[in-house]
């Protein structure tokens, strides 16, 4: 069956876009945290540990690296046991990017926006300062760089790294569910991986901060 995966960018909506896909896709939603707990199941690793080792921030030193690919070994063994169901899932979370991009039963997307605007949604979600929100989405994105740099050198809103990337554009829940949606419909028509280039204009490139 055909899935979608939709790698997290900060304070765009994300955890409510995955909500609405849900009910529009029907499909049921598959997340960094069950795929912890599925891999700790088969290969006895603790979901803590797992965590530290593959989203910590660790010395750059040759034994760290060693642990963090085994692990991430362990993570695609059991991600590519899920695509032999028979039910398509809705990924959402850092564990998107272990899809290899020949895949063509994964759509991956990035839902994305400027950087000025994601500050201006930290302000008003997390009730903080400028300062605070700027640091927050900071942080994020530097985690979120961490592990693309890791798996392929490269930041992680290069539009390399994914299929299709939606900007926000100040454009409503229900237009980015529908543009959405309309892409997965066609992926699923076609048997194709789609690019941006071929498919609706409100989808573009984005201008990532740099990290």
């Amino acid at each position: 069956m055909w899935s979608i995966a939709i790698f997290p960018c900060s304070f765009t909506g994300g955890a409510t876009l995955v909500g609405e896909l849900v009910n529009s896709l029907q499909l049921p939603v598959y997340s960094d945290a069950l795929l912890f707990e599925e891999v700790s199941e088969q290969f006895g690793i603790p979901v803590e540990k797992q965590k530290k080792v593959i989203l910590g921030r660790r010395p750059p030193l040759r034994r760290y690296m060693l642990r963090k690919q085994q692990y991430i070994n362990c993570l695609r063994c059991t991600l590519d046991a899920t695509l032999d169901s028979s039910r398509g899932r809705l990924h959402y979370g850092f564990h998107t990017s272990l899809f290899d991009i020949t895949n063509r039963r994964v759509l991956r997307v990035l839902v994305c926006d400027d950087w000025e605007d994601r500050v201006k949604r930290a302000v008003l979600q997390e009730g903080i300062g400028e300062a605070a929100a700027r640091e927050m989405v900071a942080d994020n994105d530097q985690q979120a760089s961490e592990w693309t740099h890791f798996l392929f050198g490269k930041p992680p809103y290069d539009t390399t790294l994914h299929d299709i990337v939606i900007r926000v554009d100040n454009r409503s829940l229900l237009s980015l569910v529908s543009c959405i949606a309309a892409c997965f419909n066609e992926f699923r028509a076609s048997e194709e991986i789609l690019r941006p280039d071929t498919i609706s204009p409100v989808v573009g490139p984005f201008q990532a901060q740099q990290m």
